[in-house]
């Protein structure tokens, strides 16, 4: 046997020692972790796009109108502001689109 357990086990168990939680908390807690992790994966897109223009933190803040901070926080995935990333993106002449998926409907937004 194996030392590590499956992901059913560890939700299993996660759900046992917090009981008072609801179907809709559980959710809840789902979409903010996903929220986070899509946020942490295009600060970090992002990161990699300025480096390879050979551009710094400060040059993109300039260009972009927020602080050097900011952009920091961009790209660890710490501001989840769309608009100030796709600014932030327009900026490194790259663009941030999204679609919209449905059973089997996809719908792109940009």
């Amino acid at each position: 046997m194996t030392q590590y357990s499956n992901w059913a086990d560890v939700k299993r168990r996660l759900r046992e020692s917090n009981p008072e939680a609801s179907d809709a908390d559980w959710e809840g807690r789902k979409q903010v972790a996903r929220a986070a992790t899509e946020a942490y994966v295009l600060g970090h897109g992002l990161r990699e796009i300025r480096e390879a223009q050979g551009l710094t933190q400060v040059q993109v803040a300039e260009a972009v109108g927020i602080s050097q901070a900011w952009v920091s926080q961009i790209e660890r995935g710490e501001i989840h502001n769309l608009e100030i990333m796709r600014t932030y993106a327009s900026a490194l002449g790259a663009k941030i689109t999204f679609s919209i998926e449905y059973g089997d409907r996809i719908v792109g937004a940009a």
